[in-house]
């Protein structure tokens, strides 16, 4: 039987993008929220919608990366040199997802859930769910000619629409705000960018006008099934409907686990800062080796980068700004890099081989899962959203969400 109501877990903008789409579907839509709405990694980040650019975090060679990064406070990729027995289980399945073989199925089931992407953002700017997308592509800068030839031949492989090498003062022409730093580099043509707080609060605006009720500070202590539906306990109250989508991030574990049922997530969390700028980029920039991005929003840059896999997903340290600073600060001379605004600290749901975890959990056909976009919940918030609906409707999705299946092994 068609469920005529739902229960999102989770008003992040996966959660948000889910209630979107079930409520178009005609159900009775309810949001339960632990935080704020767009809390955890869903405002902070880089704001990148780059569907031609998809890929899982296990690449081949991040395995010795990682083992790297614990020995390096300042890398990267950082990983507590203490981490939970939790932790340790899913760094030794990332690392054993982490080959060729596993690295380019990920990244075509990627491009088949984004294939539609630019189309969905643009039925939702015609709502009014805006996040004042530039759509001039992105501007990928490196330390070396050398490196800036690597990057390019990685993203010819994807099939993305790069142009050729840049150095030199074609480089400065297409973008005057870099520093000496940068020698050489290439431009991804189509991408996209926004500022993802602004496309968060417009789709909650969307939201409430369309009837769905968006409960936030309710905190979930527990799931149960009865005869006529499924129960969600908060602390903000009970409530019931005939389905619930579990889409809360790194927090679905518990959720999950209330339910008797193991899912494997981390907490990958990823660190942003504001400064002001003169000159702003033009667009958004990749730094390559840095492996941090500049994204302008409005008046400042937003830096974002680094990725921590610590036990706490709430904790923040100062030190992984700080060694974005120094990673970025060369790249961008004309930054107030002493006059910091809006840190932040966002723990992105990862799963070892880097898919989400799309569909029903096992023998529960009316609780579903909708996490572990790993650091793609922005882009593939709608595809998400989409497919979850067709699957809570039984009105399609099922061959593309068989890759996505939360038990997989």
């Amino acid at each position: 039987m068609r469920p005529a109501s739902v229960l999102v877990v989770g008003g992040g903008v996966v959660g948000l993008a889910c209630a979107h789409y079930l409520g178009r579907a005609g159900l009775k839509v309810t949001v339960l929220e632990r935080d704020r709405l767009g809390s955890g990694a869903s405002r902070g980040n880089a704001g990148e919608v780059c569907p031609d650019l998809v890929e899982p975090l296990g690449a081949p060679g991040v395995a010795v990366r990682a083992l790297t990064g614990m020995v390096k406070p300042a890398s990267p990729l950082w990983i507590n040199p203490v981490p939970s027995i939790q932790l340790v289980r899913f760094l030794a399945r990332l690392g054993l997802r982490s080959t060729a073989r596993h690295y380019g199925a990920g990244a075509a089931s990627l491009a088949a859930l984004a294939e539609d992407t630019f189309e969905l953002f643009e039925e939702l700017e015609a709502l009014g769910v805006d996040g004042g997308a530039e759509k001039d592509g992105f501007l990928f800068a490196y330390p070396s000619y050398e490196d800036a030839a690597h990057g390019l031949a990685g993203f010819r492989r994807l099939g993305a629409p790069v142009g050729g090498l840049l150095r030199g003062p074609a480089l400065s022409e297409r973008e005057p705000a870099l520093g000496p730093a940068a020698h050489a580099g290439f431009l991804v043509e189509r991408q996209w960018s926004l500022d993802p707080g602004q496309f968060v609060d417009t789709l909650a605006e969307r939201l409430r006008r369309d009837g769905a009720e968006l409960v936030e500070g309710a905190r979930v202590t527990g799931v149960r099934e009865d005869g006529r539906g499924v129960q969600v306990r908060t602390s903000a109250g009970t409530y019931g409907a005939d389905a619930v989508v579990i889409a809360a991030g790194v927090w679905s574990r518990e959720v999950c686990r209330s339910l008797g049922v193991r899912i494997d997530l981390a907490p990958g969390k990823g660190y942003s800062f504001s400064v002001l700028a003169e000159p702003l980029p033009r667009r958004l920039v990749h730094l390559g080796s840095a492996k941090a991005v500049l994204t302008p929003l409005g008046k400042r840059v937003r830096v974002a980068g680094t990725m921590e896999f610590d036990r706490d997903p709430d904790r923040f340290r100062q030190g992984r700004v700080d060694a974005i600073v120094t990673a970025a600060r060369p790249y961008l001379p004309g930054a107030d890099w002493d006059r910091r605004e809006q840190e932040w600290m966002g723990p992105r749901p990862m799963t070892p081989d880097g898919l989400p975890l799309i569909g029903p959990l096992p023998g529960r056909p009316r609780i579903l899962l909708a996490t572990g976009h790993n650091m793609l919940g922005l882009m593939l918030a709608p595809a998400t959203g989409r497919l979850v609906t067709g699957l809570v409707t039984g009105e399609g999705g099922g061959e593309l969400a068989a890759r996505f299946t939360p038990m997989r092994r």
